[in-house]
């Protein structure tokens, strides 16, 4: 199972509030940005045959069904005789921490801590912000931030592990954002920064990692624009240089995802030595025509070389009476 996309999933059904409408909009960008629900037909290279794609659906439903079922089985075994009604005899151990034993010794397998460790790594937790995605960004102590051509992923570290997303006011506007946290004292604030470039609020989401962290994600008001910082006056900024402006084919449009495929379809025609997506269409539309009412083929096998061949001798004979016409007016 693939936890990488969690944080921003977990956005969309915050905001969704129910798991119909989150669904809709899963579904609804298969429908808008792929091919997904596009039938595939002879004339086209692009959807999928009747009755696929719903098919694809029910294998990965299936899929964690399967999963579900075997979890709630296993929990339902009876412990062995030799463990039931025992305690552990050592507290259980957190990945990524050491776990001292009495006398001092430090559990097995378990790194030892040592007294050195890099300036992000003072954040409370066995993660550092280095360890969060800063793809065409950067971190800092208390945050990292990415971005793609559309949006900016920012993630601020908590202050302590106690505050809960309750305790959290987020306000973002076109150009802030500002981050506030209940204490005993009153509001206290934890962030407020103008951002490098406008994004979109109303398409922005939060998200709250329990101990760890708050996640926004912002919709850029200028899509493809490169952001070389994530606020402007607090002087981290990054080179220009070094943001790989590399787009995805999800990041597209349908318009500019239908052009693409075109071409690398025509590209790979070619190298076999067949006709191009344009060829292919004007040969269908020659084959209505080569049985039409009328037409001198009617009722033998199409054979687009025929065409080809009076095509190319129509020419022929239009050039020879250009060429005579030439010559009469010399003389």
């Amino acid at each position: 199972m693939n936890e990488r996309y969690d944080a921003a999933l977990l956005g969309i059904l915050q905001s969704c509030g129910e798991l119909e409408p989150f669904l809709d909009v899963i579904l609804g960008f298969l429908y808008r940005k792929t091919d997904f629900f596009l039938p595939l037909t002879s004339d086209q290279s692009m959807g999928f045959p009747p009755g696929a794609a719903k098919e694809k659906l029910n294998q990965v439903f299936s899929k964690y069904e399967k999963l579900s079922e075997e979890s709630q089985t296993a929990a339902k075994l009876p412990r062995s005789p030799e463990t039931s009604g025992k305690q552990p005899l050592t507290p259980p151990v957190t990945p990524g921490l050491s776990q001292s034993k009495s006398g001092g010794d430090t559990q097995e397998g378990e790194p030892m801590e040592t007294s050195e460790s890099k300036e992000e790594e003072k954040i409370q937790g066995d993660w550092t912000t280095a360890t969060w995605d800063h793809h065409n960004g950067g971190f800092t102590e208390k945050y990292a931030w990415s971005q793609t051509a559309q949006d900016v992923e920012f993630k601020l570290a908590l202050p302590n592990t106690n505050v809960r997303a309750s305790d959290l006011r987020i306000d973002i506007k076109p150009r802030q954002i500002k981050v506030e946290v209940k204490s005993e004292k009153g509001p206290e604030m934890l962030l407020q920064e103008k951002l490098h470039s406008v994004v979109k609020p109303e398409d922005s989401v939060w998200s709250f990692h329990k101990g760890e962290c708050i996640q926004i994600n912002l919709e850029k008001a200028k899509e493809g624009y490169w952001w070389t910082a994530m606020f402007d006056d607090d002087g981290h900024k990054i080179s220009i240089d070094s943001i790989d402006t590399t787009r995805y084919m999800t990041e597209f449009d349908e318009e500019e995802q239908a052009c693409v495929q075109k071409l690398l379809f025509d590209q790979h025609q070619k190298r076999l030595g067949k006709p191009t997506s344009d060829e292919l269409q004007s040969e269908e539309i020659l084959k209505k025509a080569w049985n039409a009412e009328g037409s001198p083929f009617a009722g033998t096998p199409f054979d687009p070389s025929v065409l080809r061949q009076s095509r190319d001798s129509d020419l022929s004979q239009s050039h020879g009476h250009v060429s005579d016409l030439s010559q009469s007016r010399g003389t």
